[in-house]
């Protein structure tokens, strides 16, 4: 590479020569032999950086307002920065010790300076804001953090001497220490606050006293006959300003004064309630603030979900009554004719689900909306940042601001000749010249990173702003205060707000992974996704219902699907299919026979509107998605994690038997399909029950039963198929353990589940599975061969 350093004539062409010097200058390093390698490597890393952090604050963001990002990226990002500033700090060093004819840091070193500060200012992309001290993982991060900024503040002004560059190079670090200041201040402060850190501990506090107070909305009111809607009304679940009702911490939680409920102050209400809310709703006669009222409800129950994950004890029987009531007797019964109830009640629970996964996992500091935080935060805090800045361009210039600002740019060549300018000649010679082609490399990468950072800024705000949880303060403080109820400027604005944040976070739509054994996909990151049907959602939510109330005056205990088919005497004698402890197994074995009769019944797709289409449609989604859990979330599910890897492995071995290797590997649906309802017809016998045969063969022979079932009573198979897999996902939905609320915790950074909903809903209504029993074996007669059971 030594034709770099020819100083013979111009490297570029159609460009004048001060450009021609700078680019001669950038790209020296190259030609060093003894770095060449490390720099060319630097660059591709560099190069690769920027792109990740450009492709996810720009495109991963068009039509995704969380404030989560995904986990994967998190981790990668993460590794990478963690060897990012001791690498380039090597390099810096290494480009700082090549001459280039200037008094100051030679170009090299002031690109990957500026390459260092501007990641620092986007390493909070990979840091989620936690405002909890039980999640709170010492100092020893905002240690290495600090250590970091001071570092670069170090490289910045101990080694530059020229003013105009101290100015920009001081302003970029100045800009790195406000973002480590801003994030220490979130975490310190939040996680010390009764509203954020401790509150999940004064809410335990607080509802374990309301349940017992009649005059807050305790058991004695619940036992009345009210309404609906009356229900709602009365509702004290606390969405914002609990923190208010602390009187001292005591032995066994909080002390708390519950008066002060009612007590209203010269600026309205300082402590905001579910049913202050709906009824301050229901007066403005607003269809479009309907969804706020729901919206409250899951900010309540937010709150009351947390003491789950953050290892306090569980709600008592009388919280869980209490809440059992309110959703099931309250939520899903208020009239609504724009809502079907199921979809009122999953918008809620994916609203919940949503706020619980930004308090642990969000980039941005969405949980500690408030109007006074937005203008601390977005107004005050910008103006004292541009002020510092100011200042320190000023003391670059020794106090000379008009010299200063002058320096800047007769100090800086890249602004000096205008950046478009000097792009434009290194594009005109990209593939002409080498020096070009390097030089146009190293400037898009710092091109990336600069608008990464700008856009992760304007993203920021318009997640903020636009995010549940400012809704919810602005409605909170709109219930509050009497003289902002007046307010027209407040009232639209809350409107505004409200319409736009529900076009874009689509609260009713619930998304299921789809599996399936008769296709080839076994990454999850392959498979297709769908929605869940609102005729799944109402059956799921009457099933919760009569597992907490009763059916028809008797109990309607959670099964594995032996409930269903011995509702229906006609297909009872299947319950053999259900006989094992593992609900994994009976998963997979159903969902093997619906994906059969799926495919025996092509004509019948997915856009029908009659009974029988609906119960086709639930039944195939939740089957897919329930053999999803059990390939890629076995421990979501109530067996143990080790017997669902081991049953997914069984299903694999079984396939293979099935299916054959090609098959297996590389058939098309049809082609399985084809294979599995010829495989072994000796001996998988309809007529018959053999105990010798494996998961999969009991699949097959289940599918062979269904469609000759289905020859008879299309209507009736599907319809059986639609309960049992709606019992199934709901039998599989309660859980306890504190591995469980670990393991649901950990699935919210990727966007939630729908077991997490349901888990939540479990967890709030009590409701659980019957205790695991030995299965009863029914003897049979003298004339059966030993493991075999004849279909009665």
């Amino acid at each position: 590479m030594g034709y770099m350093n020819d100083t013979r004539g111009l490297l570029l062409t159609t460009c004048p020569s001060s450009i021609d010097h700078y680019v001669q200058n950038l790209t020296s390093s190259y030609s060093n032999k003894s770095n060449e390698s490390s720099v060319v490597a630097t660059s591709v890393f560099m190069l690769v950086l920027a792109a990740v952090f450009f492709n996810l604050n720009l495109f991963s963001r068009v039509s995704n307002t969380s404030a989560v990002l995904n986990p994967t990226a998190r981790a990668v990002l993460n590794s990478a920065l963690n060897l990012f500033l001791p690498v380039m700090s090597y390099l810096f060093s290494e480009a700082k010790n090549t001459p280039d004819g200037g008094a100051d840091l030679p170009v090299r070193a002031r690109l990957i300076l500026t390459w260092m500060l501007l990641v620092e200012l986007l390493r909070k992309k990979v840091e989620a804001i936690l405002v909890t001290a039980g999640m709170q993982q010492g100092y020893s991060n905002i240690i290495t953090h600090a250590n970091a900024v001071a570092w670069l503040g170090y490289l910045a002004f101990f080694n530059l001497k020229v003013a105009g560059r101290v100015a920009v190079f001081g302003t970029l670090w100045l800009l790195c220490a406000a973002k480590f200041v801003q994030r220490v201040a979130f975490t310190e402060i939040g996680k010390r606050s009764l509203a954020y850190g401790k509150n999940a501990r004064l809410l335990s506090s607080y509802m374990a006293e309301m349940v017992k107070d009649p005059r807050h909305g305790g058991t004695a009111v619940q036992d009345q006959d009210l309404s609906p809607l009356q229900r709602m009304k009365m509702c004290k679940y606390v969405v914002m300003g609990e923190e208010n009702l602390m009187l001292k911490p005591g032995p066994h939680g909080y002390e708390l004064d519950l008066d002060r409920l009612n007590t209203t102050y010269d600026d309205g209400d300082h402590i905001v309630t579910v049913g202050k809310i709906w009824e301050l709703v229901e007066q403005e006669k607003k269809p479009r603030l309907k969804r706020l009222q729901r919206l409250s409800l899951s900010f309540a129950l937010f709150k009351l979900l947390r003491p789950r994950f953050e290892l306090l004890p569980a709600m008592t029987k009388q919280e869980t009554d209490h809440c059992r009531d309110l959703i099931f007797q309250g939520l899903c019964r208020v009239s609504d004719g724009d809502v079907d109830p199921g979809v009122a009640l999953f918008q809620v629970l994916k609203d919940e689900i949503s706020f619980v996964s930004e308090y642990y996992h969000s980039v941005h500091p969405v949980v500690l909306a408030s109007p006074y935080f937005f203008v601390i935060n977005y107004i005050t805090f910008p103006v004292v940042v541009l002020v510092l800045c100011f200042m320190t361009i000023a003391l670059a210039g020794n106090g000379d601001m008009l010299l200063a600002f002058h320096s800047v740019g007769d100090d800086n060549y890249a602004i000096s000749s205008g950046i478009f300018t000097l792009t434009k000649c290194l594009w005109k010679n990209f593939l002409r010249k080498p020096a070009a082609f390097f030089a146009i490399i190293d400037i898009s990468i710092t091109y990336l990173l600069f608008i990464a950072f700008v856009y992760e800024e304007v993203w920021e705000y318009m997640v903020f702003v636009f995010s549940n949880w400012f809704m919810v303060s602005l409605l909170c403080t709109y219930t509050a205060r009497r003289r902002w109820q007046e307010s027209k400027t407040y009232r639209g604005t809350l409107r505004r707000i409200a319409w736009i944040s529900s076009k874009l976070s689509h609260p009713s739509r619930v998304t299921l992974k789809q599996f399936s054994v008769l296709r080839v996909s076994w990454l999850s990151m392959t498979l297709p996704t769908t929605s869940l049907p609102t005729q799944a959602k109402r059956s799921i939510m009457e099933r919760f219902r009569s597992a907490a109330y009763g059916r028809d005056g008797f109990p309607a205990p959670l099964s594995n699907g032996r409930y269903v088919l011995y509702s229906m005497q006609r297909y009872s004698r299947l319950s053999w299919f259900c006989d094992t402890q593992s609900v994994a197994e009976v998963i997979i074995t159903w969902h093997i026979a619906t994906s059969l009769l799926e495919m025996t019944y092509p004509g019948h797709r997915k856009g029908g509107t009659s009974p029988t289409d609906h119960h086709r449609a639930v039944a195939t989604k939740l089957s897919k998605y329930c053999s999803y859990l059990v390939v890629f979330h076995p421990e979501l599910l109530p067996d143990d994690r080790e017997c669902t890897e081991r049953v997914y492995e069984d299903m694999k071995t079984g396939l293979k038997e099935a299916l054959g290797s090609w098959n297996y590997h590389l058939g098309s649906e049809n082609a399985r399909y084809t294979k599995m309802m010829a495989t072994n017809q000796d001996k998988l016998r309809s007529d018959c029950w053999d105990n010798t045969m494996t998961m999969v063969q009991k699949g097959i022979v289940l599918g062979n039963v269904l469609v000759v079932e289905a020859n008879g009573d299309y209507g009736a198979v599907w319809k059986l198929l639609a309960d049992l897999w709606v019992e199934l996902i709901v039998y599989v939905a309660p859980s306890s353990g504190d591995e469980h609320v670990k393991w649901h915790e950990e699935a919210l950074v990727l966007g939630g589940e729908l077991i997490t909903l349901l888990w939540a809903l479990a967890t709030h209504t009590g409701v659980t599975r019957p205790p695991s029993t030995s299965l009863v074996v029914m003897p049979v007669g003298e004339d059966v061969e030993e493991g075999v059971r004849p279909c009665v």
